[in-house]
């Protein structure tokens, strides 16, 4: 009767204590996770996708690291304090065809920043050498490279910077000393909760023929990177070439679930021996809402302008798609309608990207990219520029990777048509005492041009100085 009579008073306190635990249960349940959460980048405890596009992979079982352009891989870069060169330089072509963090339109790199962060520095330096096979003139180059990357972050921004420049011996019938430089700096910072902001410019500047045996160009896309879009053309100009672009855009966090970017940029191409000359505005407006944790759908308006002897105004708008599957596939598409000057060639244009980014498995990263825009002057006489590409990136454990790429693009005016395309293939090592090497085999082909088809091995041997305390991990990464 005694226990009877307990039992009866400890009831009420066993359901109340039982609804408290399930109510507290509740409360710290985390809540829904859309793709929109990614774009901001969260700092918190749980690491998301906005955090792995700069560090998808850190522990030992892992790939050599994020990046797969073997400069980014000899700045120790492919970490949140380093970022690959492909995230600083990705530009607003890229922008629209880039996965990256899911509901992110961009490479926007992770604007909530850390309370405290660190600074970093870091550079290397290269000796390469590059000769052609037997289907075109016969020809060698021998020369070096030197790069440098930093970042400075504060509480409420972030500056990335990185330069690289080189010089070569290019013996193609007869001597020839030519020169490289490609820079790029990359701002970002919160001006509010709500509030974000971004500046970006880039560069490169010199002799055309270096660009056929430099580090290639790399533009981020979802978790990998791929040669930029340009890369067809390279060694087609026998003078100095200056591209670039600069710009800038403000983010508005709506909701959880949608945002505002507005955005402005200005890209220049000249090729100094032709005496060419074209540059390209653009603004942009988008609005971004996640319909469900794995999908999200936009809309947005554009206007474009390309002057000079590619003459061309746009102006329209458009609808982005975007999908993940879990943690390793994404897809993001924008397809969109402009209004056209008569020297457009038709009166309605179509604009738009694509690009489906997969994780075959924990050390194999696979691309597919296409799109249509304005040719910002990559093809000397084509108003608009079709591009495509396919990749394949394949890592060993932590000490060699390897990847395949094809590119083509193609070019049209009113009047004519050109294409081209890009092969590459390459496999990158590490090597004691900071030292590592990349071995490629590159092929260049543009219809029309039979003179600048050429397939050429390059080998380039990187060494970068450790810090003291990487000096005792160094022999045991590269067992």
């Amino acid at each position: 009767m005694k226990i009877q009579k307990l039992g009866l008073l400890l009831w009420p306190l066993l359901l109340t204590n039982r609804a408290t635990v399930a109510a507290s249960a509740q409360q710290v349940q985390p809540p829904p996770h859309y793709v929109s959460d990614n774009n901001s980048g969260d700092r918190g405890g749980t690491t998301t996708r906005g955090m792995n596009r700069e560090n998808p992979r850190t522990t030992s079982t892992e790939p050599l690291n994020s990046c797969a352009d073997s400069l980014s891989a000899a700045l120790g870069q492919g970490t949140p304090e380093f970022p690959c060169w492909a995230v600083i330089r990705t530009t607003e072509r890229w922008n629209k065809a880039a996965i990256v963090s899911g509901l992110q339109p961009g490479s926007d790199s992770n604007v909530t920043l850390p309370k405290y962060g660190p600074s970093s520095f870091n550079f290397t330096v290269a000796g390469l050498s590059g000769f052609s096979f037997p289907d075109a003139s016969p020809g060698k180059a021998y020369g070096g490279v030197a790069a440098a990357a930093g970042m400075l972050s504060r509480r409420r921004w972030r500056i990335m910077a990185e330069d690289g420049g080189g010089l070569a011996d290019f013996q193609l019938g007869g001597p020839h000393l030519v020169g490289l430089n490609r820079s790029a700096l990359r701002a970002t910072g919160e001006i509010t909760s709500r509030w974000t902001w971004q500046g970006s410019a880039t560069n490169t500047y010199g002799t055309d023929a270096t660009r056929v045996v430099a580090p290639l160009d790399f533009r981020q896309v979802g978790d990998a990177e791929a040669p930029a879009v340009d890369t067809v053309v390279y060694g087609l100009h026998s003078g100095r070439i200056t591209t670039g672009e600069e710009g800038a855009k403000l983010r508005f966090d709506d909701s959880r679930r949608s945002l505002w970017d507005f955005s402005a940029t200005h890209t220049y191409t000249q090729y100094n021996a032709d005496n060419f000359l074209v540059q390209t505005a653009r603004s942009r407006v988008e609005y971004l809402h996640a319909l469900t944790p794995a999908m999200a759908l936009g809309v947005y308006g554009n206007g474009e302008h390309q002057t000079g002897p590619l003459d061309c105004s746009l102006g329209g708008a458009g609808l982005r798609w975007v999908s993940e599957w879990g943690q390793h596939t994404s897809l993001n598409v924008t397809s969109g309608l402009s209004g056209a000057s008569t020297s457009c060639g038709k009166r309605a244009q179509f604009i738009g990207a694509a690009a489906l980014y997969t994780q075959l498995g924990r050390s194999t990263d696979l691309y597919l990219t296409g799109g249509r825009d304005l040719s910002d002057g990559i093809f000397e006489h084509s108003v608009f520029l079709n591009t495509g590409a396919l990749g394949l990136r394949h890592s060993f454990h932590r000490l060699a990777d390897t990847r395949v790429s094809l590119n083509g693009i193609q070019g049209a005016d009113p009047k004519q048509s050109f294409h081209g395309t890009f092969v590459d293939g390459s496999l990158h090592y590490l090597m004691p005492l900071g030292f590592s090497q990349e071995l490629e085999i590159r092929h260049y082909e543009v219809a029309g041009t039979p003179t600048n088809n050429r397939t050429i091995a390059v080998i380039t041997l990187w060494w970068t100085p450790r810090r003291a305390g990487e000096a005792d991990s160094a022999p045991a990464s590269s067992k």
